[in-house]
């Protein structure tokens, strides 16, 4: 069976699959003109579907951990279904 994504999820897939398969979810946030919420439940849609992972890195200056999305072999493998 085929994973179909929404617009938006694919959108979030899509900008991090051309920007390096590592993207901070505030960047993606500024570059998508969405908020932070949403772009996070995308991600949550992502990662149950196995296309991408959260991954929580500590950075300096910054107090709490910022969370990256990175893309999995099988969201860089991925590609829309045909329409049926």
């Amino acid at each position: 069976m085929a994973v179909k994504l929404t617009e938006k999820s694919f959108e979030v897939l899509n900008y991090v699959r051309e920007n390096g398969g590592k993207v901070s979810i505030p960047e993606l946030a500024d570059a998508l003109g969405r908020g932070a919420r949403s772009i996070g439940a995308n991600v949550t849609d992502l990662t149950k579907k196995e296309l991408a992972v959260r991954e929580k890195v500590e950075v300096e200056g910054v107090d709490k951990p910022v969370t990256y999305v990175v893309v999995t072999d099988a969201g860089m493998a991925w590609t829309a279904p045909e329409a049926e």
